[in-house]
């Protein structure tokens, strides 16, 4: 069973990336989520996560180049797939600059998960 962890600010995402996963991912999963990093490094030191969605911008302004390095740190075995609805940030472009699975917009995440994005 594949564990995700979420890492959203808006729990309408969570709904939303919740409905994706069942339609489009066939295998059994247990999706998690956490509002804030704080509430992911809890969940990440807690819990056996097999790969993580990091949302680009958390609340007060955090983006990925914050927080990336920070999940990195704690588990960087994790495979880390970074959504967002705008990509067009240069740190963003390319998935060698945070050195992260992937980078996906959320507008395509459907398509991506049933491409097989969560097969790891």
């Amino acid at each position: 069973m594949l564990n995700i962890l979420l890492i959203d600010d808006d729990s309408v995402e969570l709904r939303l990336i919740d409905n994706m996963l069942r339609e489009c991912y066939k295998e059994p999963y247990v999706l998690r989520y956490a509002e804030t990093i704080e509430g992911a490094m809890s969940v990440l030191k807690t819990q056996k996560i097999d790969v993580v969605l990091l949302d680009n911008k958390l609340d007060n302004g955090v983006t990925a180049k914050d927080t990336v390095p920070m999940i990195k740190k704690l588990t960087d075995d994790v495979p880390l797939i970074l959504i967002s609805s705008d990509i067009n940030f240069d740190y963003l472009k390319d998935k060698t600059i945070l050195d992260v699975y992937d980078v996906v917009d959320k507008f395509h995440l459907r398509k991506r998960i049933n491409s097989g994005l969560l097969s790891i």
